[in-house]
């Protein structure tokens, strides 16, 4: 067993975590140790602790460090970790928050986060630099730093989502600005992509800092362990433009980013993100695809012919499904390869369908 392995063997909230990692390590690989992967979480039986009172407003909600941490540890304390499943902490700003640590301001809502670009017009655009002292920044530092204290032995602590590149250049500048910007101003979009490469890999650095991969593993907000460096990658802004224009312009950032892990899984975002797929699962720095389809257009099922599009082309797929698609998607695909994740109404349920997905489960 290696260090990163033996660091996190034992966890207060997990149930068989040897044999969870084992498989883990086997699924990025796209190699089968005795069942497909499966990350089934329920009630946890006899758990009778109720959940903290609601937040008294968004700022306790997004910002309150102790009231997060609290909520956390109460819901894994209520919850059942089956299979691959594990008790994971994401510390959480929303999905602009990489913007957010370069200077634009934040607005709370009850279910996301979302900032306001700062880049009116291109020559009079602020230098893009990493402020150590932003208060989102020290924020995210915070979370982490005090996860990893009260977590030591209980649970893991994961990447943030962190939206650099592409994403965050539509944030700094508008989404549909930055669409123009490819035709309009294509030398300045260019300029960009390498200051915001390098303030990434700064942050990814201090992160690193913090949550020692090399010594406990890792991953991003997906449940995929494995020592190391590894991460979720993505791109939202890929579902506005064609690959063309992707591949002339954020290659180079693709590349920059999967060079800061040892493994990478992309996370491709819905319909009007398929036409990248084919140049996606032509690089082998991406071990693996989290295909997610949308609002309105699961259930999963609908989509095998995509996932027999990613596993044939050698990728490790991770899928959010509802439990009857379990043995329709086993089915259809190799075992190798395949992490499904699915939720069910007790623990009962989880054991069994743990049970049903090893005699499902074929090569």
């Amino acid at each position: 067993m290696t260090a990163a392995r033996a660091e996190v063997e034992l966890l207060e909230f997990k149930e068989d975590w040897e044999q969870a990692q084992e498989r883990l390590m086997a699924w990025w690989e796209q190699e089968l140790v005795d069942r497909a992967c499966l990350h089934v979480q329920s009630p946890r039986a006899g758990a009778t602790q109720a959940p903290l009172p609601p937040p008294k407003d968004l700022w306790q909600q997004w910002t309150d460090v102790e009231y997060n941490l609290m909520a956390a540890e109460e819901c894994m304390q209520r919850t059942f970790f089956g299979g691959e499943a594990f008790p994971l902490f994401v510390a959480n700003l929303g999905p602009d928050m990489f913007s957010a640590f370069l200077g634009c301001e934040m607005t709370l809502a009850a279910d996301t986060t979302w900032t306001a670009p700062i880049i009116s017009d291109w020559a009079s655009a602020p230098p893009l630099r990493l402020n150590r002292q932003n208060p989102w920044w020290q924020l995210m530092l915070r979370f982490l730093r005090e996860s990893m204290a009260r977590g030591q032995g209980r649970w893991l602590t994961c990447l943030p989502d962190v939206h650099n590149g592409p994403d965050a250049l539509a944030s700094l500048r508008g989404r549909q600005e930055l669409c123009l910007d490819l035709y309009d101003h294509p030398q300045e979009v260019a300029a960009a992509m390498p200051q915001l490469c390098a303030i990434g890999q700064e942050v990814y650095e201090e992160y690193f800092a913090i949550l020692q991969p090399e010594r406990y593993g890792s991953c991003g907000w997906l449940p995929t362990w494995a020592p190391g460096r590894n991460n979720v990658i993505q791109c939202d802004f890929i579902a506005l433009i064609s690959p063309a224009a992707f591949q002339r312009y954020f290659a180079d950032w693709l590349m920059a980013e999967v060079s800061c892990f040892d493994r990478v899984i992309y996370h491709l975002d819905g319909p009007p993100s398929l036409p990248h797929l084919d140049y996606l699962l032509e690089l082998p720095q991406i071990k693996a695809i989290q295909w997610v389809p949308g609002d309105g257009a699961l259930p999963m099922t609908r989509w095998l012919p995509v996932l027999k599009r990613i596993q044939a082309a050698g990728k490790s797929m991770c899928l959010s499904v509802e439990a009857w698609e379990v043995e329709i998607i086993l089915a259809e695909l190799s075992a190798r390869g395949v992490l499904m994740q699915t939720w069910v109404q007790s623990e009962e349920e989880a054991r069994e369908l743990l049970k049903k997905t090893a005699r499902w489960t074929h090569d």
